[in-house]
């Protein structure tokens, strides 16, 4: 016999219990689907029929999360219910070179935020270069593998930064959080007076394997052709280089995309104890 149906109560209205989509919950804390789902199922089965207000509900998950996981995994599920109401706004900084795959994950991590703002630093340099002409601001008419080397590079993600700034502020100033993605976040490169007015976690993507981030270039979509990334791919790798020194200067910390899912999990982890240390 099936279990009697439980109705979950928020603000007046309700609706069933659903498996799937506190499994959904449960792996935002970075578990595996698989296994959120395992304890999503043990949530029910602790559930006796009847009615539940959603604060008795998420009150009962960290319970088994902390019985069935451990502790760890109930702070970040309570982390991630509170992030709605953090009193600075969260602001996620994703740098990589190109190829790491750091759009793809960038938008699967604010989905999992519920943020709804991802801006990539590639549109400020576009934005850059229909105000400024090749001769007033030569590097940001160029991608960043090809801006000159690593001394052409800085000085476009110089310029890029600028435009950086001002995102985050202004995600301080209306209190909305904001994913910033691309080559020009520079780990470290953050004003100490902006990171004050928000709750920022930095990460910087890589792939280490070269046949794997050789390997991204054929699944690229759109317009642009996988041959001229394959022909600056050395490049590509001496950036990887250098934006990972600087990560380790920084003490920034450094995800390896070998694994999508295990990547957005780490960068999940780094979120929520993140907002933990600010509650």
């Amino acid at each position: 016999m099936s279990p009697a149906e439980t109705i979950v109560v928020h603000k007046g209205h309700g609706l069933p219990y659903s498996k799937g989509l506190m499994a959904r919950a449960i792996s935002a804390t970075g578990l595996s689907p698989g296994r959120s789902f395992e304890l999503a199922r043990v949530i029910e089965d602790r559930l006796d029929g009847g009615s539940i207000r959603t604060a008795e509900l998420h009150a009962l998950a960290e319970e088994v999360l902390r019985a069935e996981q451990d502790e760890t995994t109930a702070r970040r599920y309570a982390s991630w219910r509170r992030l709605d109401q953090l009193e600075r706004p969260l602001v996620v900084l994703l740098g990589g070179t190109t190829g790491v795959g750091k759009s793809t994950i960038a938008s699967m991590l604010a989905a999992r935020l519920g943020v709804n703002r991802v801006i990539a630093t590639d549109v400020i340099r576009q934005v850059l270069r229909a105000f400024f002409t090749h001769e007033a601001m030569p590097t940001v008419h160029y991608s960043a593998f090809e801006a000159g080397g690593i001394a052409g590079y800085r000085d476009q993600a110089e310029r890029v930064n600028t435009g950086i700034t001002a995102i985050v502020d202004r995600a301080a100033n209306e209190a909305k959080p904001v994913v910033v993605e691309g080559v020009h976040v520079v780990p470290g490169g953050v004003h100490p007076r902006t990171r004050e007015r928000c709750v920022l976690v930095e990460a910087l993507i890589v792939v280490e394997d070269q046949d794997l981030h050789r390997g991204h270039f054929s699944h690229r979509r759109g317009t642009r052709p996988a041959e001229r990334y394959i022909a600056n791919f050395e490049d590509i790798r001496r950036l990887q280089d250098h934006l990972w020194e600087r990560a380790r200067s920084e003490g920034v910390v450094v995800v390896d995309n070998e694994n999508v899912d295990d990547a957005l999990a780490r960068l999940m982890q780094l979120v929520l104890d993140a907002v933990q240390e600010v509650q």
